[in-house]
């Protein structure tokens, strides 16, 4: 009997966790399996021909950037850790599954390094394949003050499959390659910057929306 009692305690606190985790989130696990599935099936399309794909797949799933909205009190902690970085954030989507409150710029590298925090087992894709992307994009502002690409790169991530607990510390590590008169001179001059993370679907601009993921502002410095 006392076994029973052990057992029916354990499922109701199973139940319990399982239902606030649920309430979390609009877009669940299975919908977010169904858009990794999607993606992964988009691989191997000519370039364009991908882009529209995944550009019609973002305005069907976009409801789930909603999720930002969510958790008011998981907002409150986000804010308050990309502030302790001495960034603000901005576009924010869905947090559940990921999020980046912290970024940096290395000037004599032309790299920027930003940690990403996976929150969940499970949403990625199937494991150890093809699972799916975390994408950053890097914007730095020009001489006119116009924030402008200079940089991008992604992450490979999966399901979690050996049964281990999150949270996870993923990192993007991406070059400044492109509108290199942004990060120079080398004169220390202080510029501002824009690192947007996004689950899936690459970003298309400065402005870009990510559904799952954030965006972070900050100030980086072109010393010699």
């Amino acid at each position: 009997m006392k076994n029973l009692v052990i057992i029916f305690t354990l499922l109701i606190l199973t139940m319990l966790i399982t239902s606030n985790a649920t309430a979390k989130t609009i877009c669940g696990p299975e919908i977010k399996q169904q858009v990794a599935e999607k993606l992964s099936s988009l691989a191997t399309l000519p370039s364009d021909v991908k882009q529209a794909a995944e550009a019609e797949l973002y305005k069907e799933f976009a409801y789930c950037i909603d999720d930002s909205a969510a958790d008011s009190t998981d907002i409150t902690r986000f804010k308050e850790a990309a502030r302790q970085c001495g960034a603000e954030i901005s576009q924010v989507g869905s947090l559940f599954y990921e999020e980046m409150s912290c970024c940096g710029y290395d000037p004599q590298r032309r790299q920027f390094g930003c940690p990403v925090k996976v929150k969940q087992t499970f949403g990625f894709g199937g494991a150890p394949l093809p699972g799916s992307r975390e994408y950053v994009l890097h914007c730095v502002a020009d001489t006119s003050g116009t924030l402008v690409p200079v940089g991008r790169d992604s992450v490979h991530l999966a399901n979690e499959m050996l049964g281990a607990n999150p949270s996870w510390q993923f990192a993007v590590i991406a070059n400044a390659n492109n509108n290199l008169n942004s990060v120079y001179p080398m004169n220390g001059e202080t510029r501002r910057a824009r690192s947007i993370l996004s689950w899936g679907f690459e970003p298309t601009s400065c402005n870009f929306q990510p559904i799952w993921g954030n965006a972070l502002n900050y100030k980086i410095r072109l010393d010699q």
